[in-house]
């Protein structure tokens, strides 16, 4: 019976490598590469003791540790505890990242595309694909464990020592491990690939969300929380293995659970049954618009209720930040009531400038995703019925663009205004809306360039449209860690985010947001007229 379930999964492993194989390279070299150098550089950063206390009083603060986790070092501080402090949670999110990707595609991504159909057609298992796509996961994030270990080993990072180095590569490929094995589990529950990509971008981001409240507040409660485990490795110091073990025991009943959905339901089918329509279709369905709206207006709607909720965490802690005279009554008397008040007020604004940074990023995603939607409606044949009728390619390039600008729009501006109430409901005295509109004004059109440089790829080289996400992420690694791994500023300048100044810290420059705007404009042209004159993908 068994075997019969898993019949033909050896050859399935081989096909999916050779399918995936350029992606996991450019994973596997990529996120390898960049953990390697970025410890090899460390020490040049890091080198003195006077730095490794600077650096080590700002982990402490509140504003660090909601980015990446309780600083539980003991003095005298090293580079190797104050590097395991500061990658742990951002290489962890990468990792998450890249297998809820590699698992949606590798398993609702083909069943929406009717591959897996063709392939169940054949003498093959009823869980082979689901198991060659969990032997591929475990496989690539084994590698990449190793790949991150062997790099430690070779930064000889001071204060480093082998228990150490080997506990981060393996901590942080069992924790993208566990939340591909949650993707498969998810998988057999929603209908569709972007169903699927939403429940696990929610479950994720409520994970995220969950760690920083509990790190800022509660340290402790961070054990109830799957994403903060990594960070409780306390590498170099204590090496707890606890954690590791605990991402694979949940990672393995994901990946039971997972089992079991997927013998009960019909291919192609998913537990949540999906909600009928209507028997005619209604008076706004009137173009491609609408009708694109109509097919992400789920989706959307959980990008921007999710967006909200994450300004909204961050907000609740502002009042814990900016307090200044709670954490020493001493400088209330040195400064003065109306001084105190502008120093509290700096404090938060500058943690707004560092949170704003992954409220961005979380805006793009969606945007990114429906631009790169095109390729992948045109590759499942949904746009060759459309194109059938009167309706002109520039017409769909445009409501697949303008979705897109217009989706990075609105959840960036539902961050910010989660943000804006929770800080406003906590704080004696909050910072004003204006503060936060300067904000999502200074990066909107940042955002914009990138997302009609998407367009460009999608309008002439779709082939190579998932550059966009490279470049997308580089830039939150940019601004997210540049500073603190003392990146040039030229390399974080190599995307239109690292223009803005910092703000609400700094004025907003409009000369930035007018040279990001006649930019657009131009790419925008050069992808509607390569979108028009290209084939359809197949």
């Amino acid at each position: 019976m068994i075997k019969s379930l898993v019949a033909r999964t050896g050859i399935l492993c081989r096909l999916n490598l050779k399918r995936d194989s350029l992606k996991l390279l450019i994973w596997a070299v990529g996120l390898a590469g960049l953990f390697t150098a970025i410890a090899a550089k460390f020490e040049g950063i890091y080198g003195t003791q006077t730095a490794l206390n600077t650096i080590a009083k700002t982990l402490k603060t509140p504003a660090m540790v909601s980015l990446f986790g309780e600083f539980t070092a003991k003095a005298p501080y090293t580079t190797a505890t104050i590097f395991a402090t500061e990658m742990v949670v951002f290489m962890a999110i990468m990792m998450i990242i890249m297998n809820i990707m590699i698992a949606v595609a590798a398993t609702r991504g083909e069943e929406d595309t009717g591959v897996l159909e063709l392939v169940r057609a054949h003498t093959v298992g009823r869980l082979a694909p689901l198991l060659a796509t969990a032997i591929e996961l475990t496989s690539l994030n084994f590698i990449i464990g190793l790949l991150f270990g062997a790099g430690l080993q070779l930064a000889q990072l001071p204060g480093a020592n082998t228990t150490g180095n080997w506990l981060i590569g393996m901590g942080l490929a069992a924790s993208g491990w566990l939340f591909g094995m949650l993707t498969l589990c998810l998988a057999q529950i929603a209908t569709t690939a972007s169903e699927t990509t939403m429940l696990s971008y929610a479950i994720f981001g409520g994970s995220y969300v969950a760690r920083m409240v509990t790190d800022v507040q509660h340290p402790k409660l961070t054990w109830w929380v799957p994403f903060g485990w990594i960070e409780k490795l306390d590498a170099y110091q204590t090496n707890r293995w606890l954690p590791v073990v605990c991402m694979l025991l949940l990672g393995l009943g994901c990946l039971i659970g997972a089992a079991l959905m997927s013998y009960q339901r019909d291919l192609g089918a998913g537990l949540i049954a999906p909600k009928q329509g209507r028997l005619r279709a209604s008076a706004s369905l009137m173009g491609p618009t609408t009708l694109l709206l109509r097919q992400l207006r789920g989706t959307l709607s959980a990008w921007v209720i999710g967006s909200a909720l994450l300004g909204a965490a961050y907000g609740s802690i502002f009042n814990t930040i900016g307090d200044l005279a709670k954490s020493n009554p001493m400088i209330k008397q040195l400064l003065g009531t109306s001084a105190l008040v502008a120093a509290n007020r700096l404090i938060v604004k500058q943690f707004i400038a560092v949170l704003a940074i992954v409220l961005v990023v979380v805006a793009l995603i969606p945007a990114i995703q429906i631009m790169l939607k095109l390729v992948s409606d045109e590759q499942k044949g949904v746009l060759h019925q459309l194109y059938a009728t009167a309706t002109s390619r520039w017409h769909v390039w445009a409501s697949y663009t303008g979705m897109a600008v217009v989706t990075a729009g609105i959840v960036l501006l539902a961050g910010v205004g989660g943000m804006y109430a929770a800080g406003h409901a906590v704080m004696t005295t909050p910072v004003v809306w204006t503060t936060y509109r300067q904000v999502w004004l200074a990066y909107l059109p940042a955002m914009v360039v990138m997302v009609a440089t998407a367009s460009v790829l999608v309008g002439w080289v779709p082939k190579w449209r998932y550059l966009a996400w490279g470049w997308t992420f580089y830039g939150f690694l940019s601004l997210y860690l540049g500073r603190l791994i003392d990146l040039p500023k030229w390399a974080r300048q190599l995307t239109p985010l690292g223009f803005v100044n910092q703000v609400p810290v700094h004025a907003l420059d409009w000369s930035t947001n007018w040279w990001c705007l006649g930019l657009t404009v131009l790419l925008l042209g050069l992808a509607s007229w390569g979108y028009r004159r290209r084939d359809l993908a197949q």
